[in-house]
C-alpha cells in the first residue's frame, strides 16, 4: 500500500492504523488489507496502481460508481470512502468478519444461503437503480461473439475435441445472443467463491462489484450456477427461473468460447495466473455445454 493511500485511510478513519492483515484470493493485483486503528475501528482497503494493471483501475472505478448508487444492505459491505489520484485507486470498505463459503455441495448450507442472497439481491436490483452509464450485457455479448468468430481458426487445444466439425453450429447459436439478452437488472456478474463471505452467524455477503453490468434478472443466478456447471445442479438452479432453456445454453456457449479465447492470449500485466484460470474455466464451461447439448439441447 503506498504511503498516500495509507495516509488517506488514516485520515478517513480518524486514527492511526496500528495493525494490518493482508487477504489472499481473487485475481486483482495491488493490496487487499484489513485495517485496525488505534481507536479500535476496523476497515478493509483495496488499492491498485496503474503500473500494476490499468484495467483493475477501471474495475475499481466502476465498483465505486455502483456502491455509491446502491442503498445499504446487510449482504453488501458499505463503501466508506474512495481515493483516486489518477495513478492509484483505492476503496475503503466496511470490514466483514467472514470466511469463504464451502460450495462443494450445491445443496449444502453455504450454497443455500448464497443462493438466497443472489435471489434477494436480484429482486432488490430489478429494475436497476442505476442509469445508462453502466455497461450493458447485450453489448458485452457482442464482444464475446466476436471472440467466438476467431475460434474457428484456433490452434489445437484451445477448444475441446468434441467441438470439431461443430464450430459453425455453435457460432450460429452465439450470433443472435446479444439481441436476446435483456437489461432490466443491475447484475454483479462475478458471483463466485472468492467474492463471497459467510459471517459467523451464517449470513452471506457479496463483495467486489467491478464486473457489474445491466442484464437479465437471472444473470447472477447463472454466474453462481457456473460453480457446478459440469453437473445437473447447474440446470436445476437455472430451471427455477423464467428463462428459456436454449437461451441459458447459448449464453453458456458464449461464455465458454470467450474464456477459451482469453486463455489463448498472453497473461495481462500483473495477472500471471489469469490465462490459466480462463483455460480452466473454459474447460469446465464446455463440459457443461456438452452435457446440456447431449441431454436434449437443440
Amino acid at each position: 500500500m503506498p504511503a498516500a493511500v495509507r495516509d488517506w485511510a488514516e485520515a478517513t478513519l480518524g486514527s492511526t492504523v496500528v495493525a494490518t492483515r493482508e487477504q489472499s484470493g481473487g485475481m486483482s493485483p495491488g493490496c487487499a488489507t484489513r485495517l485496525v486503528t488505534a481507536g479500535g475501528r476496523t476497515a478493509f482497503v483495496k488499492a491498485c496502481g496503474a503500473a500494476l494493471n490499468e484495467r483493475t483501475l477501471l474495475l475499481f472505478r466502476r465498483e465505486v460508481e455502483v456502491l455509491r448508487a446502491l442503498p445499504p444492505a446487510p449482504y453488501r459491505p458499505a463503501l466508506r470512502a474512495a481515493y483516486d489520484d489518477g495513478d492509484w485507486v483505492a476503496l475503503l470498505l466496511e470490514d466483514v468478519d467472514g470466511r469463504p463459503p464451502d460450495l462443494a455441495d450445491p445443496h449444502g448450507a453455504d450454497a443455500s444461503v448464497v443462493r438466497d442472497l443472489v435471489e434477494r439481491q436480484a429482486r432488490e436490483l430489478t429494475p436497476s437503480p442505476m442509469g445508462a452509464t453502466l455497461r450493458r450485457m447485450p453489448e458485452m455479448a457482442a464482444i464475446w461473439r466476436g471472440r467466438w468468430a476467431e475460434l474457428a481458426g484456433a490452434p489445437d487445444g484451445v477448444l475441446p475435441p468434441w467441438t470439431a466439425g461443430r464450430i459453425r453450429d455453435l457460432y450460429r447459436r452465439v450470433a443472435t445472443l446479444p439481441e436476446r439478452l435483456t437489461t432490466e437488472s443491475l447484475c454483479h456478474w462475478d458471483v463466485r467463491e472468492d467474492n463471497l463471505l459467510i459471517r459467523p452467524d451464517g449470513a452471506a455477503v457479496i463483495v467486489d462489484w467491478g464486473m457489474s453490468c445491466l442484464g437479465p434478472s437471472w444473470a447472477d443466478a447463472f454466474m453462481l450456477a457456473l460453480t457446478w456447471v459440469e453437473t445437473p445442479a447447474f440446470d436445476e438452479l437455472l430451471a427455477a427461473h423464467p428463462v428459456d432453456d436454449d437461451l441459458v445454453t447459448d449464453l453458456l456457449i458464449t461464455v465458454a468460447g470467450s474464456q477459451a479465447w482469453r486463455g489463448a492470449q498472453p497473461a495481462p500485466p500483473g495477472l500471471p495466473t489469469f490465462a490459466a484460470y480462463c483455460r480452466a474455466e473454459a474447460e469446465r464451461a464446455f463440459a457443461g455445454v456438452h452435457r446440456r447439448l447431449g441431454a436434449g439441447g437443440r
